[in-house]
């Protein structure tokens, strides 16, 4: 439970704060009965320092003994305090100047981590661990699991001669790594990367799947530099990049700024590939906390009506807020947006039989629920459930894309295929303000029906 067990000391294995691997397999088929499929992570950049892979590679105990990235020292200072082979630094070291090299006394060298100092990083380099890779896809894949997020791959690799990079602070951390030339998205990573897809190829066409197991890579850099995580019908590599373009947007913006913004990523989308939205994840605040509620409304319509895999992160749905009174128990801010899924209105907002959940329930579950929202028609997730039937038709599914600025605060967009089209209008302002569509969209009839609209629209559905 290093980084909320992000640190695997068993990767064939269920912790058992979890459950066991019989819960597991119970998950799987109860899902498959629902026509659902599980997506797991795959955490390789790093293990366990508690793994007996890493175990044995500090003793140089063969075939483990290079699985993780080992270096000797720089020299030592006046102290004799050995000095780190470069100035590489942690994911972690948000304000401070933490080294991503940590010293073992017992081997005498230092070894890489780009995480926690309990997250040595596995030397993906080595054939051996690629092949222990692969083992442990196949294992999940013979579980019932139907697809891979890949986490992190943006460190899988390093540059070999350990050159400095040329960091302007060192101290800044996660915002100075994605500018890291030597340590951060390195061109490697891709041959590796092309690896892992040609293997569930293979195992596909083994196992005679009709539909190919998804890869999905965690891609964070440029908007140029998350497009070469696509690969090319030659050099493969991901399936679906991640696109955390939304995640990361910090400001509200006007309709002709989020125009621009969407087309950052949109223009530069290759060819015959599906792009991907989330407005965010276990990582990053709920949009109801980082603009508003009302905002979120605005973004769901954004993320599931533009064409593409639409990822939606648990509660915002619903429009859950982050719990500003959680009782903190992890130093990096996290835990605020991942406080239990509000099901109804008793106890532990019906996550949990316990006397009390692990983080503390939002105090605001109590009209903020799945329950409550089902009997009302104008809730958000009625809305919500609006849009997914949308989702479901072959203007979403497969429609041209054209955008519109209709004013400085209203920005819209539609849909079509073949003689059907839907229009998106989006009101980013705080006032209500006329306008006309047929001024700027003449190809959409007059006549329209509503089939989607937020709690404070105007127009209602029907």
């Amino acid at each position: 439970m290093v980084d909320c067990g992000y640190d695997i000391s068993d990767y064939k294995g269920v912790d058992p704060v979890y459950g066991n691997m019989l819960d597991f397999e119970q998950l799987i088929r109860e899902m498959k009965s629902r026509k659902l499929h599980l997506v797991t992570d795959l955490v390789i950049n790093h293990s366990s320092d508690k793994h007996i892979w890493f175990e044995k590679s500090v003793n140089k105990i063969d075939p483990y003994t290079d699985y993780y990235i080992w270096v000797d020292p720089k020299g030592y200072d006046e102290n004799g305090i050995p000095i780190p082979p470069s100035n590489w630094y942690s994911v972690f070291s948000v304000g401070k100047s933490d080294s991503a090299w940590q010293w073992n006394e017992k081997r005498r060298q230092f070894y890489l981590h780009h995480f926690t100092v309990g997250q040595p990083d596995l030397n993906l380099r080595n054939n051996a661990v690629k092949e222990e890779v692969k083992e442990i896809m196949k294992f999940w894949l013979e579980k019932g699991v139907a697809g891979f997020r890949v986490d992190a791959p943006m460190f899988f690799m390093e540059d070999k001669l350990l050159r400095d990079n040329p960091l302007p602070d060192p101290g800044v951390g996660l915002r100075a790594l994605i500018t890291c030339k030597y340590t951060f998205n390195h061109p490697d990573t891709f041959t590796f990367i092309k690896e892992l897809n040609v293997f569930l190829k293979e195992y596909d066409r083994n196992s005679g799947k009709k539909i190919e197991t998804p890869l999905i890579g965690e891609t964070l850099g440029s908007v140029p530099m998350v497009m070469k995580y696509f690969g090319t019908r030659r050099f493969p590599a991901f399936h679906l990049p991640l696109n955390f373009l939304l995640r990361f947007m910090g400001t509200y913006l006007n309709a002709r700024e989020l125009n621009d913004f969407l087309h950052t990523w949109l223009d530069q989308l290759p060819k015959n590939k599906p792009s991907s939205w989330t407005l965010g994840d276990h990582d990053a605040g709920r949009i109801a906390h980082r603009f508003s509620t009302e905002y979120n409304y605005i973004m769901l319509a954004l993320v599931t009506m533009l064409p593409g895999t639409c990822l939606v992160y648990y509660g915002v749905e619903l429009n859950m807020d982050q719990n500003k009174l959680v009782q903190m128990k992890d130093e990096y801010g996290r835990f605020l947006h991942r406080t239990p899924m509000h099901w109804d209105d008793s106890r532990n907002a019906g996550f949990s039989t316990g006397e009390k959940t692990w983080l503390p329930v939002n105090p605001n579950y109590w009209n903020i629920n799945v329950q409550h929202q089902q009997t009302h028609e104008n809730s958000s997730l009625n809305y919500f459930k609006d849009l997914m039937d949308l989702r479901k038709t072959n203007a979403i599914k497969y429609g041209d894309l054209k955008f519109h600025i209709m004013s400085d605060w209203v920005l819209a967009f539609t849909r079509t295929y073949k003689k059907t089209s839907y229009i998106v209008i989006l009101n980013l302002g705080t006032d209500t303000l006329p306008i006309d569509w047929l001024d700027e969209i003449n190809y959409i009839p007059r006549n329209l029906t509503v089939v989607a609209s937020s709690s404070n629209s105007a127009y209602k559905k029907g």
